[in-house]
């Protein structure tokens, strides 16, 4: 195996630079909301982390010019290698800040706030300073919309990489140009955000909460619900709240995240019937109401919460949570992996794994590449039903009419294989450990499918082994496995010697 060359080099550490200099950026609002609510230890550590963030960031930037157009895999390894830069940077402030016992568990809350996962290894999250709480659900939110749809949205308009990067990310175009796609992914996303905190805030206010505080939690909580993160500035999750009326504006974010931005645009044009007709959003709604069922006929089954309106109450909002790759949690982990069955945490898990739409902020396989598959099976029926010279043309409809082609079959099936493959490795790591069969398959799908639900497994007394497989889990999922085999190739060569 060959090294890569000087030009692969430089055109990569260059724009991994560029995100690292807009992460270290990002870190002024946390500094900013620590030096208001006069918190100087934690805006100390902000201030030494933006530092390192942002220095960093201009060496590479400054330092390694790109040479020639950023080919295919080159923006690949650009975008994964940017996603492990940002972890280690990310984890600075919260591993200065002390609530963490290790930097290893910093990085790990990092990679789960960037992906968009939601486990988390924080110490008394309860008593974290206000300005280190928003940093944690700030990275959801630049995880969520994209570290690097980011960069190009801002910072490189005009660039003849900014597309290549940003469909390395795993985002399809919405308008003609991507860096308006980028720009309109924000901007839905601000718009949402400004919505979301002010009915979320008063909702809190309502409940009793102080007006600062109800307008601190309703955007970490935005943030989280909308990016499908679930992160929460309260160590019992949504739980904490005991409100159904917060459970029911979160749920509306959440399935709001996990609808693909381009079928979001097309219902922002006065095109509402794509809802109805899009393929992603059909098998979405068929994939929650079977889910669905299998978690209430479980907990009916396992005499969970004593009743049916408990069940569903709780059933809905885990069965979304997961469905949409969030985590927000209105049980205790331990009470999940306890007392909800097999059949309804199985049903957990397949939703879970199948997660919500693409270019959203869900992870896991995706609804277009089920619906793609089913749509391959229905054919593959009426050839083997139909006359030998019959043509069989299976189409549907995303955005536009499209034919399937065994190109688009043969690539969901394998992305679905990926990530099959994912899922069990963590599934038999935990095995290993001692952990159930049924407790590692749920927290390894929930890490690999950036959802965050757990049923007590996740904490920071688990093996450190299984602390480093979830991180990689996290991040492969998050870029949709297929970016981790060049990235792969690209250390291998680069540390490798030449043959």
């Amino acid at each position: 195996m060959t090294r890569p060359s000087r030009s692969d080099l430089e055109n990569i550490f260059h724009y991994v630079g560029l995100v690292l200099i807009a992460l270290g950026l990002c870190m002024l609002v946390p500094l900013i909301v620590s030096l208001v609510a006069g918190e100087w230890a934690s805006a100390l550590d902000l201030l030494i982390s933006l530092c390192l963030t942002a220095g960093t960031g201009n060496l590479l930037f400054f330092l390694l010019r790109p040479r020639g157009r950023v080919t295919w895999n080159q923006g690949l390894v650009i975008v994964a290698l940017s996603w492990l830069a940002a972890m280690l940077y990310a984890a600075l402030p919260l591993y200065l800040n002390g609530h963490y016992a290790s930097y290893l568990d910093a990085c790990f809350e990092s990679m789960s706030g960037l992906a968009t996962t939601g486990l988390t290894l924080v110490h008394d999250l309860d008593h974290m300073a206000y300005g280190m709480n928003f940093w944690r659900h700030l990275i959801m939110f630049l995880g969520g919309q994209g570290i690097v749809v980011l960069v190009v949205s801002y910072f490189m308009a005009g660039s003849s990489a900014a597309a290549q990067l940003y469909v390395s990310e795993g985002r399809e175009s919405i308008l003609p140009n991507v860096v308006e796609s980028s720009r309109f992914i924000w901007r839905v996303s601000v718009a949402y955000l400004a919505a979301g905190t002010l009915s979320l805030g008063i909702c809190l206010m309502l409940e009793g909460m102080a007006p600062v505080r109800s307008f601190f939690h309703a955007c970490c909580l935005f943030m989280a619900g909308f990016d499908t993160g679930g992160f929460t500035p309260q160590a019992q999750s949504v739980l904490y709240y005991h409100s159904l009326p917060v459970e029911l504006i979160t749920m509306a974010f959440m399935v709001l995240g996990m609808l693909n931005f381009a079928v979001q645009y097309e219902v922002w044009r006065g095109k509402p019937r794509e809802l109805a007709k899009n393929i992603e959003t059909r098998t979405l709604l068929a994939t929650l109401v079977l889910t669905l069922g299998l978690v209430l006929g479980g907990l009916t089954l396992a005499g969970a919460f004593g009743g049916f309106a408990a069940d569903l109450r709780r059933g809905v909002y885990q069965l979304i949570s997961g469905h949409s790759g969030t985590g927000f949690m209105t049980v205790y982990g331990p009470q999940m992996g306890a007392r909800w069955g097999e059949l309804a945490l199985f049903a957990l898990i397949v939703a879970m794994g199948l997660g919500g739409c693409s270019c959203s902020t869900s992870g896991a396989i995706k609804a277009i590449r089920v619906g793609i598959m089913g749509k391959d099976i229905k054919r593959r029926a009426r050839r083997a039903l139909s006359p030998a010279s019959a043509v069989v043309v299976e189409r549907f409809h995303h955005i536009r009419e499209y034919a399937l082609t065994s190109d688009l079959t043969s690539t969901a099936f394998l992305v679905t294989l990926l990530y099959l493959g994912l899922y069990i490795l963590g599934t038999v790591v935990g095995l290993f450990y001692g952990y159930s069969l049924t407790a590692s398959a749920f927290e390894s799908v929930s890490a690999a499918g950036n959802v965050g639900l757990t049923t007590g497994v996740t904490s920071f007394t688990m093996p450190t082994l299984l602390k480093v497989v979830y991180i990689f889990e996290m991040w492969a999922g998050r870029l949709e496995v297929l970016a981790v085999i060049p990235t792969a190739v690209f250390m291998a060569g680069l540390f490798g010697r030449k043959r």
